[in-house]
C-alpha cells in the first residue's frame, strides 16, 4: 500500500458533505447495490487442478465477466482437517473460513493450511486475476493496482476491481457452503487490509456469515482526519468520487450485518487510522470485540496469525466456551475512569494505552502504556492530563488480549 500526502480539509469538504447524504440514502435499503440479486445465489462451477494427494487443494472457480471476457477464472486454495491429515473421516460438519488477502497479496496456501490445522474448512482466493505462481490467468479478472481501485470507477462496472473482488468473495463463500463437509450455519470471514475492507462490505451484504474479523481494513474512506485513502478520491473528479463512495464505501453496508465482529488493528496503522476505524465499528458496536495494539505492524503475516482471531472464531463457530477478555462498560467521570470487564481465564495484566499527541498523520503519534489496577471485575484508574486518544487492554492467563474501543478526548 502507498501513503499519500495530506490534503486540506477544504479540498475535500464537498465530497464529505455529499457522502453523508449518500450514506443516509443508501442505508434505507441494500436492494440497489451494484452486485444484484445473484450475488448470494450463484454457486460457481469449479475444477480441482492439484493432485488428489495434495494436502491443500488448488482449484479454479468461475467468476463474472470482465471486459470482453464472458467469464473469468479465480484461483483458490481449499483445505480441511481431512485433507492436511490425509484422513477424510475428519471432514464432517466442519466450521468454515473465507480468508481474504490484502493489497499486494495473493491466495495464501500457508494460511489455508493454518486454518485447516485449527479444525476448519477454508478457502483462500486470489483477487488479482493470478494463479498460484503469481502469473496472470488467461481468464483472470482485473489486477489490484491500488490507483485503479479508484480510477476504474469511470470504467464499465465489470472492469472495476472492487466489483469483482466483492463478487469473488461471495462466490467463494457459496462454493464453500456447497461442500458436503461444511456446516452451513457456521461460517466466518477474515480479511487483511484491503481484505478487511472487503470483509466489511461482505459481512453487510452476506448475512450467511456468523462471525467476521476485519484486520486493519475498514470504511469511511472520505474521513477528513489524517490522510489515508481520501487522497485517492481527491485525484478523481467530484462526480467519480461520489460514485465510488456510493458504490463501495463499507459504511454503506456494514450496518446491515448480523455477524459478531472482532476488530483487529494497530493504533498507529499507516493506512486505516483510528478515526475511520472507529466510525466503521460504531456501525456494529453492540456486536463488536476488539484487539488493538498500539504498535501492531501492518502486514499479511502479522494480520493473519494473532491467536485472538482463532479464539474468537472458535467461540462462535465451534461453540468453544472460552471467550476473549471483554470490556463490558466504561464510566467516564471527568478523569476518574471505571470499567467493568468479563473473562473466562484469570486476568494477568491490565494496561491503559494512550497518546497525548495531536500529530497527523496518526502513525507518527507517540503512544504510552501504563498498568492500571483491577479488582474482581472492575478496573479503576485516573486518566493522565492531556490525553487525546485512549483505550484499555486486558491480557488473560492464556496470553489473549481484549481491548476496549477507542476513546477520543
Amino acid at each position: 500500500m502507498r501513503l499519500f500526502k495530506r490534503l486540506t480539509f477544504f479540498s475535500f469538504f464537498s465530497i464529505l458533505t455529499f457522502s453523508f447524504t449518500i450514506i443516509a440514502a443508501q442505508k434505507k435499503s441494500l436492494s440497489n447495490n451494484v452486485w444484484g440479486k445473484k450475488l448470494l445465489t450463484t454457486i460457481p462451477k469449479y475444477r480441482i487442478i492439484s493432485d488428489d494427494t495434495a494436502s491443500v487443494k488448488e482449484l479454479i472457480y468461475e467468476g463474472v465477466s470482465y471486459g470482453d471476457l464472458p467469464k473469468t477464472e479465480v484461483f483458490a486454495y481449499y483445505a480441511t482437517p481431512g485433507s492436511i491429515h490425509h484422513n477424510p473421516s475428519l471432514d464432517k460438519n466442519l466450521p468454515a473460513i473465507v480468508f481474504v488477502h490484502g493489497g499486494g497479496g495473493k491466495a495464501f496456501r500457508e494460511f489455508a493450511y493454518l486454518w485447516a490445522q485449527r479444525g476448519y474448512a477454508v478457502i483462500a482466493m486470489d483477487l488479482a486475476g493470478n494463479g498460484k505462481d503469481g502469473k496472470r490467468l488467461p481468464l483472470g479478472g482485473p489486477d489490484q493496482d491500488p490507483r485503479k481501485k479508484f480510477t476504474n470507477i469511470d470504467s464499465p462496472l465489470n472492469q472495476q476491481w472492487v466489483y469483482h473482488a466483492v463478487y469473488n468473495v461471495a462466490l467463494a463463500h457459496s462454493l464453500l457452503l456447497s461442500f458436503k463437509e461444511v456446516d452451513k450455519t457456521k461460517t466466518g470471514i477474515t480479511g487483511i487490509s484491503w481484505g478487511g475492507f472487503l470483509t466489511c462490505i461482505s459481512a453487510g451484504l452476506d448475512n450467511r456469515y456468523k462471525a467476521a474479523v476485519p484486520v486493519y481494513g475498514c470504511g469511511y474512506y472520505f474521513d477528513t482526519v489524517g490522510v489515508n485513502y481520501r487522497a485517492n478520491l481527491n485525484k478523481i473528479s467530484k462526480s467519480s468520487a461520489e460514485r465510488w463512495i456510493k458504490q463501495y464505501d463499507p459504511s454503506n453496508f456494514i450496518g446491515y450485518s448480523k455477524a459478531k465482529f472482532l476488530w483487529v488493528t494497530g493504533a498507529k496503522d499507516q493506512h486505516f487510522n483510528p478515526s475511520m476505524f472507529s466510525r466503521t465499528y460504531n456501525e456494529v458496536l453492540p456486536n463488536s470485540n476488539f484487539r488493538i495494539i498500539p504498535d501492531m505492524p501492518h502486514g499479511h503475516f502479522e494480520g493473519a496469525t494473532p491467536n485472538e482471531i482463532a479464539a474468537f472464531m472458535n467461540h462462535y463457530l465451534k461453540n468453544d466456551a472460552y471467550q476473549l477478555p471483554y470490556v463490558n462498560a466504561i464510566g467516564n467521570h471527568s478523569k476518574n475512569i471505571t470499567a467493568t470487564v468479563s473473562f473466562t481465564q484469570p486476568i494477568v495484566e491490565t494496561t491503559l494505552c494512550f497518546t497525548k499527541d495531536n500529530t497527523l498523520p496518526f502513525e507518527k503519534r507517540v503512544w504510552n502504556t501504563i498498568p492500571v489496577s483491577i479488582h474482581n471485575k472492575k478496573v479503576t484508574f485516573q486518566l493522565p492530563e492531556g490525553v487525546t486518544i485512549w483505550m484499555l487492554n486486558i491480557k488473560d492467563a492464556k496470553g489473549m488480549i481484549g481491548s476496549s474501543k477507542y476513546f477520543f478526548n
